[in-house]
């Protein structure tokens, strides 16, 4: 005979919630499925705790999209080293675009919503504009910053637009690169 359930407070679940379980539990429902999946019911389900209880810890749904764009592109600037303007720009997009397409979900809901953008994201922004201030061909404004990362984002969403996508890193880059020979004033260049 089993025991009925009693009014009130839940059963404890077998693990203790916490918002990394909830962004470990989030994440492959946004990469898989799109934001538009991601509900603090479904987040419960896969927990097996209530909805409210996955809203005391993870807060609004927009916060945990914040949290999850920043889980996601954490370290995006890691591993950036080269030396001269044009190599660092071409690696600093090389990351993003990585980044981002690992992470397409997510960046469709950024370009939603713009205040999702985490500090490391504004750092890539922020570095691309120092190094290609420095170019010869520089707009000494935000235009050719605009331009790359808007590249970027169009390249992003044609190549995670379907699993037999052919677009590859190599096709993404050559249009950086042909970009960054243009502002450094070298059309021959890389």
């Amino acid at each position: 005979m089993t025991k009925a359930s009693s009014p009130g407070r839940p059963p404890k679940a077998e693990q203790r919630l916490s918002k990394q379980l909830i962004l470990k539990t989030a994440f492959p429902i946004v990469q898989g499925e799109g934001v538009d999946a991601l509900s603090f019911r479904a987040l419960a389900d896969q927990l097996g705790v209530t909805p409210m209880a996955v809203t005391y810890h993870a807060g609004t749904k927009k916060q945990l999209l914040s949290d999850l764009v920043e889980h996601a592109f954490a370290g995006v600037l890691d591993g950036v080293d080269e030396v001269t303007p044009v190599e660092r720009v071409r690696s600093i997009m090389a990351m993003y675009y990585s980044y981002a397409l690992r992470n397409a979900n997510l960046l469709r809901a950024i370009l939603e919503d713009v205040t999702l953008m985490s500090a490391d994201l504004k750092d890539v922004a922020a570095e691309l504009k120092a190094n290609t201030d420095q170019l010869e061909n520089s707009d000494g404004g935000d235009v050719l910053v605009h331009l790359l990362i808007d590249y970027a984002h169009g390249f992003v969403l044609a190549a995670s637009s379907g699993a037999n996508n052919p677009l590859t890193i190599e096709d993404y880059l050559c249009g950086i690169d042909w970009i960054l020979r243009r502002a450094a004033g070298d059309r021959e260049a890389l």
